[in-house]
């Protein structure tokens, strides 16, 4: 073999070695590098990764009280594959979707088979996901519908995790509810790394649980099982297994029980509106005034040191445990009718109202920071004159009392009139008179600002948003000339008037004609002169906590401005307050001074109270009774509004309300709230109670004849012959029951009082 063969052999060799060492090392690597990595791609064909919800954080009151958690459910729900694989008929599946509303009904839920296919019809479901269809279902169901798989096909009984609202529609409108996250929500909402929304997952909606949402929702965990082709499962791979993590804890600054008390004051307090029979109407003793339908109200009651809200109360209500599963569509509706009064629509936030007469404060503050007393035909602060009764501008002239030209005339509520009145006593007894002259003086004397009054309540907060930490707050309304001039141009038909006259400016001063403010504005009003001018942002959230404990955020005093209040000008304001509730002359007197009045015999002495009485006009119905006030006078720990539409004066319906309240916090006689399971108890047992208590009250005779223990419904609700009613393992007093239901039924007459 020559040279040049030998050479050739020699390429040719290392050729082959490389490819073998080439081919080699490939197989190692793909045997020894990647193996692990094959193994898991391989395991991937056949394991499914299932989500765990988190379980959302709590909410708590001031004190620690669980007002809402979680709670485990039994769910109904329908595998739309399943069904369809099944291959019924349109008829036999709609006896089926029969048979199954039945079976729920009988469980205890009303259920209507449209309802079904309502929910059959989700489009946010997948073909091959489990519809829930009932919440709440009874254990029974589980069994009956499991053991007739051929009957119902796809349909299960499973466990789910839903909230739970501890005491029922207590503080609904400041809890608010959760529900199905829709497409807008889902596409708009930015979470967490790490919280990020699927589609059906559930999101607050209102209240608390919508503005803390992101604090609340907590981390999805997932688990892995492994499944055969037929996607059955094999098993559970324990070492994937990621545990969620749950939501952070709300702490409130509201505190259960005194939030108990405000709402169930305010609830009373319209009944006993409602059962008012209209009065005559002063003008025309022939005529009634409008009745007094009383839809709604709401009371605020703030720390005013700190700007805390200890209780915000809304009526009517609403029970968000009603949105487990989501409200119905017929739900909603009535949840959101004028007809039902709006149970849905927060008034302590967004309902707006004239604040009549509680308004002098600012027009006060107004007149004496603007230089007003003592300064043309408005006498000094300390100069007492004589209330006619009625005002006439000056720009009018002499003119015809009886017969007066329009925008002329302005009178006191019945033309009442008032001897030697001066700023202390214009509050105390509320007269119009007073500032309606002091509403003419800013507009027409040059040296004044015109809308001085405007400025004054600016600077307390109304007409702007508090900045409470709440959703959907409405910002009242304060009239301006530049402001209704603004309002006829962008919509003219609504509002045809432009101009601006020295009437509106004297209308303005006692809280008519346009100003509108929210229940919560003028109680942080109030608030800010009680604690000498510091204006907070209300706080209804005191801190964020995590599931281990360790608190992630607290919400401190939010001042947002000092207002300049001079001491002389609050010395007098605080003795003309105090003489609302405390001069047998003020408007609040015999709310605070009287039971028969449905007020209270109040402990003034230790706890003197300033208030301030409002009743504001509406056209065509019964005034809005209105009620601000604070105390102890001299270092005030509460500051309370209750607003009552169509109700009537203020002294006579929001006045008592207020002492009522107040009464029990200065005291600490504030009762416990009682849980929903507890409230429950108390209504189903109340027949049972008004039985027991006419037993009771008859011969013994009688009672020996009525006592019959077989009519018990068997299961129900249990009485003993002590009076004592026991209902799902919840024991109620009759004779306490009673007590607290004829307190309700108590009769009102009404005190004399204007403002």
């Amino acid at each position: 073999m020559n040279e040049v063969s030998r050479y050739r052999m020699r390429v040719l060799a290392i050729i082959g070695l490389s490819m073998f060492a080439a081919l080699g090392a490939r197989l190692w690597y793909l045997q020894v590098m990647v193996s692990e990595q094959a193994v898991v791609t391989a395991r991937s064909n056949i394991t499914r990764v299932i989500p765990v919800p988190a379980p959302r954080g709590r909410i708590l009151d001031v004190d620690g009280r669980v007002l809402v958690g979680n709670r485990t459910t039994t769910v109904l729900t329908i595998n739309r594959h399943e069904l369809d694989e099944a291959a019924f008929t349109d008829d036999k599946i709609r006896l089926m979707l029969t048979e199954i509303s039945i079976e729920i009904n009988r469980s205890g839920q009303l259920m209507k088979v449209a309802d079904v296919e309502r929910a059959l019809r989700d489009p946010s479901y997948g073909q091959y996901d489990d519809v829930p269809i009932a919440y709440d279902v009874g254990g029974e169901l589980l069994v009956f519908f499991g053991e007739r798989p051929d009957r119902f096909p796809g349909v299960r009984v499973a466990e789910s995790m839903v909230r739970s609202y501890l005491y029922g529609n207590l503080a609904s409108h400041v809890l608010g509810w959760v529900g199905p996250i829709n497409d807008v929500e889902l596409r708009q909402r930015r979470p967490s790394v790490g919280k990020e929304y699927r589609l059906r997952d559930r999101i607050g909606k209102a209240g608390v649980e919508l503005m803390f949402e992101d604090d609340l929702r907590g981390i999805a965990g997932h688990k892995v099982v492994e499944v055969d082709r037929l996607g059955e499962i094999v098993r559970e791979r324990e070492d994937l297994f990621v545990p969620p993590v749950p939501g952070d804890d709300i702490f409130l600054s509201l505190d259960v029980d005194v939030q108990y008390l405000v709402e169930r004051e305010l609830e009373r307090s319209v009944y006993l509106a409602r059962s008012k029979e209209p009065d005559q109407d002063p003008d025309d003793p022939s005529e009634l005034l409008p009745a007094y339908d009383a839809p709604g109200g709401a009371v605020v009651l703030l720390d005013p040191m700190v700007g805390s809200v200890v209780a915000m109360a809304s009526y009517p209500s609403y029970d968000p445990n009603e949105s487990i599963g989501g409200f119905s569509t017929e739900q909603w509706l009535n949840l959101n009718d004028p007809a039902n009064d709006l149970p849905m629509f927060n008034r302590a936030i967004q309902g707006e109202y004239a604040p009549g007469s509680t308004f002098k404060l600012f027009t006060a503050h107004a007149a004496w920071h603007e230089g007003v007393f003592g300064t043309g035909a408005v006498p000094a602060a300390d100069v007492q004159w004589n209330d006619p009764g009625a005002f006439v501008l000056r720009a009018c002239g002499d003119i015809d009392p009886t017969d007066p030209p329009p925008g002329c005339r302005y009178r006191n509520a019945g033309e009442k009139q008032y001897a030697r009145v001066d700023l202390v006593r214009s509050l105390t007894v509320s007269s119009d008179v007073y500032y309606y002259r002091i509403g003419e003086s800013i507009y027409t004397n040059p040296g004044h600002s015109d809308t001085a009054i405007q400025e004054a309540a600016t600077s307390y907060g109304l007409g702007l948003e508090s900045g409470i930490t709440l959703p959907f707050e409405q910002d009242g309304y304060l009239p301006t000339p530049a402001n209704r001039r603004l309002r006829h141009n962008e919509n003219p038909a609504a509002f045809p008037e432009w101009g601006w006259s020295t009437g509106d400016n004297v209308i303005t001063a006692i809280g008519q004609g346009e100003v509108l403010v929210t229940p919560l504005q003028l109680a942080n009003a109030f608030a800010t002169f009680a604690n000498g001018g510091v204006r907070f942002a209300p706080n209804v959230v005191d801190r964020v906590v995590d599931h281990d404990g360790k608190t992630v955020r607290v919400f401190g005093p939010r001042a947002l401005s000092i207002v300049d209040i001079q001491p002389a000008f609050r010395t007098r304001v605080l003795k003309g307050l105090d003489g609302v509730t405390a001069d047998e002359e003020g408007t609040a007197y015999w709310a605070f001074n009287s039971e028969n009045t449905d007020g209270v015999d109040f402990p003034l002495e230790a706890f003197p109270v300033a208030g301030k009485t409002g009743t504001a006009e509406v056209r065509g119905k019964a005034d809005t009774s209105i009620f601000a006030a604070f105390g102890p006078v001299e270092a005030p720990t509460h500051t309370l509004v209750a607003i009552l539409e169509e109700s009537g004066f203020g002294s006579r319906v929001a006045a008592p309300l207020a002492a009522r309240v107040l009464e029990k916090v200065f005291q600490d006689t504030v009762p416990e709230a009682p849980l929903a399971t507890e409230r429950y108890a108390r209504s189903t047992a109340l027949p049972l109670c008004v039985a027991w208590h006419r037993w009771r009250s008859g011969n013994t005779l009688d009672r020996l004849d009525e006592a019959d223990p077989s009519s018990v419904e068997a299961g129900g609700p249990v009485l003993d012959a002590s009076g004592q009613v026991v209902v799902r393992g919840t024991r109620v007093d009759c004779e306490d029951l009673i007590e607290d239901v004829l307190e309700v039924f108590e009769g009102v007459s009404t005190g004399e009082g204007t403002g």
